[in-house]
């Protein structure tokens, strides 16, 4: 894990570059593969372009990616809480949920009971955390916490990235729930209106860690 820094308005933040091993794609790959090919996934908004060709092996890649991506995500963060000497519960990290009405999702819990929900970008276009609406308003948790996994682009039209190369990732920091009512945006990226704030906007994520 290799520490950096940058200047964000009047503080120095501390933020991290994390290497991601084979182990770690491995389980997060096996388990987007479980939940996607078994149709117990949520579906989520694909490229409109993707979703009017009835092209169903494209469908589920770029689904199995965006799970994949998001699993890798929180594995990224729960090495840093490793790394850092907090002992976290991971039971329920890899459940697959019957129906696709639900939604596949993992909350890291503090010691006092609060709610972390990891958000992970994965594109070279992504500058953002990004929260979708109903999710921040139906499901509020307490922090979100942003990871950029590292992958370069393969087809920007679909989306798609180079899942066989990806070695690290960064951690930027995190927003609590609160800060992002009063202060983020709202816009529409795609997928639906979500709140947002630049990565170089958030708290620095050894904050956090203080609550673990």
């Amino acid at each position: 894990m290799k520490e950096l820094i940058e200047e964000r308005g009047k503080y120095k933040i501390t933020y991290y570059s994390v290497d991601i091993t084979e182990t770690m794609k491995e389980k997060a790959l096996a388990f987007a593969k479980d939940i996607i090919l078994t149709d117990n996934q949520y579906s989520r908004l694909l490229p409109s372009q993707v979703r009017e060709s009835n092209d169903v092996t494209l469908q589920n890649k770029i689904e199995i990616q965006r799970t994949y991506m998001g699993k890798l995500g929180e594995l990224v963060f729960l090495k840093y809480l490793t790394e850092n000497g907090r002992s976290v519960s991971t039971e329920g990290m890899f459940e697959v949920y019957e129906g696709q009405e639900n939604v596949d999702h993992f909350d890291f819990i503090t010691k006092s009971g609060h709610t972390v929900d990891v958000k992970t970008g994965f594109r070279q276009i992504h500058r953002r955390l990004l929260v979708n609406t109903d999710q921040f308003d139906g499901i509020p948790k307490d922090y979100y916490v942003a990871v950029k996994i590292d992958a370069i682009d393969v087809d920007g039209e679909q989306k798609l990235v180079d899942w066989e190369h990806i070695s690290t990732a960064t951690i930027w920091g995190y927003a609590e729930h609160s800060y992002m009512q009063r202060s983020a945006k709202v816009a529409n990226f795609g997928e639906g209106p979500a709140r947002w704030l630049y990565y170089n906007r958030l708290l620095g994520i050894d904050k956090l860690l203080e609550e673990f």
